[in-house]
């Protein structure tokens, strides 16, 4: 997502829109357009490739299918599509049971494309009359090929929540388990203060579980506050859950005012910290919106804290851990400093790749000063090596070997051929 003109030619809606690159062919195309290729004033979000980048389900406030009838409010509606881009064409996804648009809306958290399958929010009911008012989201999965959805945050009988479900939604790959925050009492019978807490849905068994507790047992005296990233994260091998929290219950010694990064073991319930100094102790300052590598071996996160490594840098930084061996280095150590903003982190799912936005600071040289850039990082493997960022869009290292490569072949046959000639 990106509010820049100059991503790619005729960008003049001065509006967020949703861009797709291809890193091998370092094409670059903007997403967010109708079926006829128009834009519209309206923002659009991040979007979710499939991973022959075909396809992606995106957000957007803008009238990007005509099938939405009514007429948009100043800042638009924000809704779920799906841009094919073989075929040029942008549909609505998130649509009701009778195959309707909402006029609340619908937001995503995450797509399965081998299922066909979105995961959506929406304050509307989207499988009948609303019970619980508009202002209190629900989480759905609707296959955008059969039109059949299904309410994940639902009460055993089958009712909407009792409380707000909010702050992002995790998907195991298989689609079996989808994890959300919610402080409903009704998910399960045994959060009767409605705590918020993360709650597990079984798609299988179709049961709800509650996840998190207070570290000692017992109720939260003060119930923490989740965020689940969906952009980047995922439930991994149907066992690990990566998100953030503020909350001082989590963990022993936990910290009650900072954000902090933290890893839930659904088998066993444990509960580890992650954005820890490199002493042990809680880091002094935050630490949130982790990424994940598929094998559960990688995982980063963004900080202020000074603490996380013996050797700080400047802060804010983004840090990976490597859970194998305990190692993490600040893989921004060699970037200009970043002004306040967090970086919002992304491991590929084969652990290979790491990219992360970087917001420069005003005093940053010229162009980066106060520009937000997008830089991925090539994971090296055992022991980790501090990397050298490498800003996208640009040619990776293995771009310019080939092109070289290219290059010295192509003189070489073209030597040859002037002395075949002679």
């Amino acid at each position: 997502m990106c509010h820049s003109s100059d991503i790619v030619a005729d960008d003049d809606n001065d509006r967020y829109d949703t861009f797709l690159l291809d890193r091998q062919t370092r094409h670059l195309q903007r997403v967010s357009v109708d079926s006829w290729g128009n834009d519209h004033r309206f923002h659009s979000d991040i979007g979710i490739p499939y991973d022959n980048g075909h396809l992606v389900v995106f957000g957007s406030n803008a009238k990007l299918d005509p099938v939405i009838p009514w007429e948009y409010y100043d800042l638009g509606i924000s809704n779920v599509f799906l841009r094919d881009l073989q075929e040029g064409t942008t549909t609505l996804i998130g649509l009701n049971h009778l195959g309707e648009s909402e006029r609340l809306g619908t937001r995503f958290s995450a797509a399965l494309y081998d299922r066909t399958e979105a995961v959506l929010t929406s304050g509307a009911n989207l499988l009948g009359e609303d019970t619980n008012g508009a202002l209190m989201e629900d989480v759905y999965i609707r296959n955008w090929r059969t039109g059949a959805i299904e309410l994940i945050s639902g009460s055993p009988s089958g009712e909407q929540s009792n409380c707000y479900t909010d702050n992002g939604t995790l998907v195991s790959e298989n689609g079996r388990y989808v994890v959300f925050s919610s402080c409903a009492s009704n998910l399960t019978d045994d959060n009767p203060l409605g705590a918020r807490n993360l709650f597990l849905r079984d798609r299988w068994l179709g049961t709800t579980r509650r996840l998190t507790r207070h570290w000692a047992g017992g109720e939260f005296i003060t119930p923490p506050y989740f965020y689940l990233d969906s952009g980047a994260g995922r439930i991994i091998g149907e066992r690990y859950v990566p998100f953030s929290a503020i909350g001082g219950e989590l963990v022993p010694g936990g910290n009650p005012i900072q954000f902090h990064t933290y890893l839930l073991d659904i088998q066993t319930g444990e509960v580890e910290l992650i954005s820890r100094s490199w002493t042990s102790p809680p880091s002094a300052v935050d630490g949130w919106r982790p990424s994940m590598s598929a094998d559960g071996r990688y995982l980063a996160f963004p900080s202020r804290s000074p603490d996380i490594t013996a050797d700080p840098g400047p802060t804010p930084a983004v840090y990976l851990k490597d859970r194998f061996t305990d190692e993490i280095v600040n893989v921004s150590a060699g970037l200009p400093g970043s002004s306040s903003d967090l970086s919002i982190v992304n491991i590929s799912a084969d652990g290979s790749t790491l990219a992360f936005t970087w917001r420069y600071d005003a005093s940053a040289p010229q162009p980066y000063a106060g520009r937000t850039l997008i830089y991925t990082v090539s994971i090296h493997g055992t022991p980790l090596e501090p990397p050298t960022p490498e800003p996208v869009p640009s040619t990776s290292w293995t771009g310019r070997f080939a092109a070289l490569m290219a290059l010295l072949l192509g003189a070489w046959i073209a030597l040859r051929r002037r002395r075949q000639a002679t």
